[in-house]
């Protein structure tokens, strides 16, 4: 296994990544940084009602949508490699809801190590947001 620890400039990054969503009127209502054991890297993962119907027939919009945001913050670290688009209706994220809230436009740090919840094992999760 390489190094599953997340630099603080990819979590900088992100939260900047957030606020812009917000700005831009995407208002991601899920956006934590998740680790994949299997393949040994880390993504952020980004749920919004409003990316929603695009994930379903349009995903290239949906996607065009966080580039644009991510390009208006000029990123230190993070690049597009690090964008996962998720439904807000993924299991995992109704499991770290469960564990982790906040306000429509907060930004949290929530960090959990070897955590199963909803018999979803997960290695390494930061919640940003979970509304």
């Amino acid at each position: 296994m390489g190094e599953t620890a997340l630099v603080e400039s990819l979590v900088n990054d992100a939260m900047a990544l957030v606020k812009q969503l917000d700005d831009d009127g995407v208002s991601p209502s899920f956006v934590a940084w998740y680790y994949y054991d299997d393949a040994d890297e880390w993504r952020l993962l980004i749920a919004s009602p409003n990316l929603d119907p695009l994930l379903q027939k349009q995903e290239p919009v949906a996607y065009r949508k966080v580039i644009d945001a991510l390009s208006k913050t000029a990123p230190t670290t993070m690049g597009v490699s690090y964008l996962k688009l998720v439904p807000t209706s993924s299991p995992l994220l109704a499991a770290l809801r469960s564990l982790v809230r906040t306000d429509a436009k907060s930004i949290v740090r929530a960090h959990f190590t070897a955590t199963t919840l909803n018999n979803i094992f997960m290695s390494q999760v930061i919640v940003l947001r979970a509304t």
